[in-house]
């Protein structure tokens, strides 16, 4: 294996397309999987691990000026996962902006 190859076959642009998980990856010395502190089998750890991180696939149509938007943003690859996070993100201020709201009527309620 040359040099080249050796540095750019575990590089990867986008969340989905990282290599699957052992365990080895994990911050523990001797590369076991643990839940709840407690050390579990690599199948339990693995199918633990994948039920957490699982996407789901959907089909959907996204304007065109959109889409090119998200590909110019994140580059080449990985427009996908900027999506996601921007979704994510706007959910979590939508909740913020509730508990906002909330706050405030209880402050407005006290108030009166």
């Amino acid at each position: 294996m040359n040099a080249k190859s050796k540095t750019t076959a575990n590089v990867w642009r986008d969340e989905d397309d990282a290599a699957e998980l052992t365990g080895t990856e994990l911050d523990h010395p001797e590369g076991h999987w643990l839940q709840g502190g407690n050390p579990i089998d690599g199948e339990q750890g693995q199918a633990a691990f994948r039920a957490h991180l699982r996407k789901k696939q959907v089909n959907m149509l996204i304007d065109p000026d959109i889409l090119e938007y998200f590909r110019q943003k994140a580059g080449r690859r990985g427009y996908q996962t900027l999506i996601n996070r921007t979704l994510r993100e706007s959910m979590e201020r939508e909740s913020l902006l509730d508990a906002v709201r909330k706050v405030l009527r209880e402050e407005l309620h006290h108030t009166d």
